[in-house]
């Protein structure tokens, strides 16, 4: 690979594009002709906005020493995406889903064994890279980072169908599942970047409350789509039992509580019709979804506040902008 002298615009198409080059690196494979092979190429071949190596890049804006470490950051910003990548292909595997942006997913297109070989292969090129490149430290914290992903993972299992579910609780696993590796991405760009540690840590929290505020807006998106609310085949978070911040927030009051039990019955049992759906999603839209807006509008207050110290700050400014794109709904 040629040398990259001098960071162009931050977190824009060209450093982007050194961060995909390393990406196609780390993940080159000669598996063509097999179905792991069709899996990585498709998954790779089908980026989408790489919202964590973004944030890691204009974290690493921030320290002082970015510019003669800027490719050890780009290596790790790759890891960092093939890494959420991995974490894609497998979740598609659990859930059985069928459908991954718009388009067939990967373990419905070509099977599961596939898709986990796959899975597994990401997984092993960041740890082998990793120790090749020896990012020791930097690999550690990824480590540790995919372990509370798995244990927010684990958590969401063992929360399916309990009607005693918390707010608390599912916040608790989506700061695993979800918000980790935001956090590790903001982190690893500010900490290789030469921040002081207290700085890289604000910035890491930062990055939190972006993955949770991406994750809320996720699950209330659910209930307010075109799709939901024409009641097409949606909510298969709630068929399947896991009960997201918006039913939560709704089951708090007596009446909304009152109302959900049957349906969160029903789909422990199995027996959910599109009808029950539908007045599922009435009853959320009513009893919770003003709930999870002033949630979200919570922790972008929370988020606004960690941006304060850098607010002249073109980077900042961008992450800034994200925040607020979270925050429109």
């Amino acid at each position: 690979m040629t040398g990259y002298s001098k960071p162009c615009e931050v977190a824009g198409e060209a450093e982007l594009g050194r961060v995909k080059e390393y990406i196609g690196r780390f993940a080159a494979h000669s598996l063509g002709g097999t179905e792991t092979g069709a899996v990585l190429d498709d998954a790779l071949g089908t980026s989408g906005k790489m919202i964590r190596p973004r944030l890691m890049l204009l974290s690493s804006a921030l320290g002082p020493d970015r510019e003669e470490r800027f490719e050890r950051i780009c290596m790790l910003a790759a890891m960092v995406e093939l890494t959420h990548t991995a974490s894609l292909i497998h979740d598609d595997i659990v859930d059985e889903a069928e459908i991954r942006r718009g388009q067939i997913s990967i373990q419905k297109k070509y099977g599961k064994d596939a898709a986990v070989y796959a899975g597994d292969f990401l997984i092993s090129r960041v740890n082998y890279h990793l120790a090749k490149e020896k990012l020791f430290a930097a690999g550690a914290i990824l480590s540790e980072t995919v372990e509370k992903m798995c244990l927010g993972e684990i958590g969401q299992a063992a929360c399916r169908y309990r009607e005693d579910v918390t707010p608390e609780k599912y916040l608790d696993n989506i700061r695993g599942k979800t918000a980790a590796l935001f956090r590790t991405a903001c982190y690893l760009g500010a900490s290789e970047a030469g921040c002081p540690e207290a700085e890289a840590m604000a910035l890491g929290q930062l990055g939190e409350y972006i993955g949770i505020m991406f994750q809320f807006r996720d699950d209330l998106m659910d209930f307010m789509s075109t799709e939901a609310l024409q009641g097409k085949d949606t909510q298969k978070d709630f068929r399947e039992g896991i009960y997201t911040l918006p039913v939560l927030l709704s089951a708090e009051s007596e009446e909304g509580r009152k109302a959900l039990l049957p349906f969160m019955k029903k789909s422990r049992e199995g027996t959910l019709s599109e009808e029950d759906i539908a007045q599922m999603t009435g009853v959320v839209l009513n009893f919770g979804t003003e709930k999870a807006k002033q949630e979200i509008h919570r922790y972008a207050g929370l988020a606004y506040e960690l941006t304060e110290p850098y607010k002249d700050s073109a980077p900042m400014a961008q992450i800034g902008k994200l925040i607020g794109k979270l925050d429109a709904i």
